[in-house]
């Protein structure tokens, strides 16, 4: 059966929801079993009769909804969160729960980030509120909020949610996942320097990869330094001295020495790559009557030549400029402009050095900073109606982007997932995720987790340390 979920966000109590159901269909039993041990995977509620019907209020608090937290996860993490999804919905019968009593849509998805559990919201109510429909698609939902890097763990994710979704199986599957030690990892064999030392069996049955032990060879004479089966031919001619410590079998290693004409020949040899390499760099003096333009340095050598330095050059040339564009319009033809008049429009005080930088206007909605510090000086958001945009902190304990925009590591008093901006059809929203140093709009601190209207000329400071904003849009 279908209720009414009706969201209600207030700047002072924060953000809620409100379902109604007729009293004769409430499930007392579980609805007592909740209220005594307060399952995690359950989002707080309160509630009250009303005129035949129980009111239920669902506090949303610390608790995230999940698609503000949507992004990339490693191989463990995403296994777990699926975990986290499912086992609820297996052993809610432990708490009297039935399993379509849950609110089934990935809308209506938290995430408590302080115990690190999926919380759903949970209609005590003997009809039921979801379907299998509903199951598979808030599954399919999820598979598109949260990613994983391993392909082919997120296609069979897939295969499994499309083909024939059954929780039970589908966990089976993640379960190799979860484990720390996958494919023998942890049972690591001991290491020895004796050679005489027997192999030690890997526990739970794992037969060791070490190479069986051979007796340890007879030390040889010290005067040999490496041994080998063969003896090779030496090309040079030994002393009587190292005669003496060679033996049958040894490898013999002669470093022939250089002698002194072998020296002077590559000597001769530098030399001449040398004067070579002067030769290619030296350019030719030009004459009196040569015309050379002023060197400038970048952007500046096309932007910033002189007017008398075009007339000199288009007087030196002796053939005639040809244009290689096309014209559009036989009648009209279109003159080649020289390549150092692409600023002849701008007035001299306009052209700009090469270290300058020029800022180009985008069109969009954004966050224009007000401040005096080196951090972003404008934050473009440009969303659909629907989407979100998500701004935190860089994490270097990750070390990958988790969020739309990531101020520095360096940065104070933000969090690493701080705000969403998200945007429906009346306009756009800004929710502060329970951020550590908090979000305020127009100098007033938003309560976690509470959607609060934003309008041209809003101010948006996160946290308290100068991030400080104005809403274009």
């Amino acid at each position: 059966m279908k209720y009414k979920i009706e969201s209600k966000s207030d700047i002072i109590t924060g953000a809620s929801l409100i379902v109604k159901i007729p009293e004769e269909d409430l499930d007392t039993k579980s609805l007592n079993t909740i209220l005594a041990e307060k399952p995690e995977f359950s989002l707080p509620f309160r509630h009250k009769s009303i005129d035949g019907n129980v009111e239920f209020t669902y506090q949303i608090g610390v608790q995230n909804k999940l698609r503000y937290l949507s992004g990339s996860r490693t191989p463990r993490e995403y296994a777990e969160l699926w975990a986290s999804i499912l086992t609820p919905l297996i052993n809610c019968g432990d708490w009297f729960m039935k399993p379509y009593s849950f609110v089934l849509s990935a809308e209506h998805l938290y995430f408590d980030r302080n115990k690190k559990a999926i919380c759903f919201v949970y209609i005590p109510s003997k009809k039921g509120y979801s379907n299998f429909d509903m199951l598979r698609e808030m599954a399919v939902e999820v598979s598109r909020m949260i990613t994983v890097p391993d392909a082919n763990l997120e296609n069979r994710v897939l295969r499994a949610i499309m083909k024939d979704f059954n929780p039970d199986d589908f966990l089976q599957m993640l379960k190799p996942y979860m484990s720390t030690s996958q494919s023998g990892m942890g049972h690591e064999n001991h290491q020895t320097n004796n050679p005489n030392e027997a192999p030690i069996i890997a526990p739970s049955g794992l037969q060791s990869h070490k190479a069986p032990v051979i007796a340890a060879p007879e030390p040889q004479s010290h005067k040999a330094s490496i041994t080998a089966a063969s003896e090779p031919k030496s090309t040079y001619p030994l002393t009587e001295q190292e005669s003496d410590y060679i033996t049958p079998g040894d490898i013999i290693i002669n470093i022939p020495t250089e002698t002194a004409s072998g020296k002077k020949e590559k000597e001769k040899k530098k030399t001449k790559e040398k004067r070579s390499a002067k030769k290619e760099k030296t350019v030719p003096k030009a004459s009196k009557h040569d015309y050379m333009p002023k060197q400038r340095k970048g952007l500046s050598a096309l932007f910033c030549m002189k007017k008398s330095d075009c007339d000199v050059e288009a007087a030196t040339s002796s053939q005639p400029v040809q244009n290689k564009v096309q014209p559009t319009d036989p009648a009209q033809p279109l003159a080649l402009m020289p390549i150092n008049s692409a600023a002849s429009h701008l007035a001299p005080e306009e052209v700009r050095d090469d270290t300058q930088s020029i800022s180009t206007s985008i069109a969009g909605a954004g966050l224009k900073y007000i401040g005096y510090s080196d951090l972003p000086q404008k934050i473009e958001v440009r969303i659909a109606a629907g989407e979100v945009f998500t701004i935190g902190r860089f994490d270097s304990a990750v070390g990958r982007q988790q969020s739309s925009f990531e101020f520095e590591k360096k940065t104070k008093a933000i969090s690493r997932r701080h705000a969403v901006i998200e945007r429906d059809e009346d306009g756009f929203k800004i929710v502060d995720l329970a951020s550590s140093a908090g979000t305020y709009l127009n100098g007033q601190k938003l309560p976690p987790n509470t959607p609060c209207e934003i309008e041209t000329g809003s101010r948006i400071s996160f946290g308290n340390a100068g991030a400080d904003y104005i809403w274009e849009s």
